[in-house]
């Protein structure tokens, strides 16, 4: 990834700030000093860019809050005044969304009281597979009769996700499939997809499913060592 010259002077100061130097020094600094600082120490300036770079990727998360937290189209399962909340980026057809969906089932069960997620539908793969969009809105139109953590763990232990499927799971979950039916034409279910997609175009580090958010700090992965790390973290473990 190629440095601004903003990201460089930035790495350029704290690499220096490492050699103990304090703000009432006498003088700043030499360019010889820096140089040589940096020759003999290679890896703080790698430490200070990677750490602009975690930084600048926290903003850019900080600045989406709103629509991350607060889109009351959005499933959540979790009371509302949880002490954490993850958000989740995922696709039915997504093998890694599948591989996590385990961490999110033990995570609220273990945690009933303090967790909460949103869950941001996110078909990508709906190009390829054709049953992704279908999926989620089948998902969504289960939400509106409270049934949507059933729905949406039964799709995500389902490897077929075809329309039959899709109603067999939902006369499962004990869904009105009439009403469901007429949800999931519903032209608001679209655009809480299509919302979830401008969101997503909004954070250059989700480039794929699953992407979690928690605590202002992201997964981008079925990276369940780390989603455990940032939990704990969130929890004031």
């Amino acid at each position: 990834m190629l440095k601004t010259p903003m990201k460089l002077m930035t790495g350029l100061a704290l690499s220096f700030a490492l050699m103990g130097t304090t703000a009432c020094a006498q003088s700043a600094p030499s360019d010889k000093q820096i140089a040589d600082f940096l020759m003999n120490n290679p890896e703080a300036l790698r430490d200070a860019l990677d750490n602009m770079d975690a930084w600048e990727e926290k903003q850019l998360i900080v600045r989406v809050e709103p629509e991350l937290y607060n889109n009351p189209n959005d499933a959540t399962l979790g009371p509302k005044d949880a002490k954490v909340t993850i958000v989740e980026f995922f696709d039915y057809n997504c093998g890694y969304c599948k591989q996590s969906t385990q961490w999110i089932q033990e995570t609220l069960a273990k945690y009933p009281n303090d967790v909460r997620v949103i869950f941001k539908e996110l078909p990508l793969l709906d190009s390829r597979t054709g049953t992704s969009r279908n999926a989620a809105k089948a998902a969504l139109a289960a939400d509106r009769q409270g049934k949507y953590g059933p729905m949406h763990f039964a799709l995500m232990a389902e490897s077929n996700l075809s329309e039959e499927r899709l109603k067999a799971h939902a006369i499962d979950a004990g869904l009105n499939i009439k009403q469901w039916e007429a949800d999931m034409a519903d032209d608001s279910i679209e655009d809480a997809i299509e919302e979830a997609y401008l969101l997503a175009s909004q954070i250059p580090p989700l480039g794929g499913t699953p992407f979690f958010v928690i605590g202002g700090d992201y997964v981008a992965g079925a990276n369940v060592a780390k989603l455990d790390e940032l939990l704990d973290k969130a929890m004031g473990s």
